[in-house]
């Protein structure tokens, strides 16, 4: 194999490792946001049952005043009782007095119903709350797991960038060049292995004769279709020289 181009394979090879840590950076802006979005879901739930429970509290409180009223109305109705002369206005007034009641038993049944949602809505925020506080916790130890991830990250390029300067400066400018062109145009991925007669970073067949001559020639040969540099490689290389599929296309 031509010299330049193995040389450019293991460049190729550095660059997509750089490229896909640098990917790896610029998604952690991102894996913090999304879990932000999770906290700001679980304090919005919270702030809702908590407004709830506030609610609810305030309707318990309505409820008392209106069944102290009904049992003041229902005393004063019974201390009138003895005041009345005839059979027909007692008669009345026990009914008032029965509808009354009705009404202070039908009140005191909304309480207990208001009771019960108070006591579900008490738990609904203590599961609220408890959920905010796990959200916090999350992305507190993402936080720094990322921040571990991002020294690491930097620490590897900085290596891959030395690596990548020794290998340039064996490279002919030239070749290089034309290398970085072709790395623009097709999104980071310039050197692909030729394989079953098929470009590896395009898809596309090679005709039969310069399948061969990638096989055999030291030329540096360009695909028909995308342009990118082809090799190829003997079954028994590809333990010392991976391909690029995982490259971004």
């Amino acid at each position: 194999m031509n010299e330049q181009l193995r040389l450019l394979i293991d460049l190729q090879k550095l660059d997509s490792i750089m490229l896909s840590t640098r990917l790896t950076m610029d998604a952690i802006p991102a894996r913090i946001s999304s879990h932000e979005r999770s906290l700001k879901n679980a304090e919005a739930a919270y702030e809702t049952a908590k407004q709830q429970l506030a609610s609810l509290e305030k309707k318990k409180k309505d409820k008392e005043r209106d069944i102290e009223d009904i049992k003041e109305k229902i005393q004063k109705l019974k201390q009138r009782t003895s005041e009345i002369k005839t059979n027909k206005e007692y008669q009345a007034q026990l009914k008032e007095i029965e509808k009354t009641e009705k009404g202070l038993k039908s009140a005191e049944d909304e309480m207990l119903s208001i009771m019960d949602s108070l006591e579900g809505a008490s738990k609904v925020i203590e599961i609220e709350k408890g959920r905010v506080t796990e959200e916090k916790a999350k992305i507190e130890s993402m936080k720094k797991e990322l921040e571990k991830e991002v020294l690491r990250c930097g620490e590897e390029l900085k290596r891959l960038k030395e690596d990548r300067k020794k290998l340039i400066d064996k490279i002919d400018a030239g070749i290089y060049n034309e290398y970085m062109t072709i790395m623009k145009a097709r999104r980071g991925l310039a050197v692909v292995e030729a394989k079953d007669e098929a470009c590896q970073g395009c898809n596309m067949h090679i005709p039969p004769q310069m399948f061969v001559e990638i096989k055999t020639s030291d030329e540096i040969i360009h695909c028909p279709q995308c342009r990118r540099i082809l090799y190829y490689l003997k079954p028994e290389q590809h333990q010392e020289v991976s391909s690029q599929k995982t490259a971004i296309r």
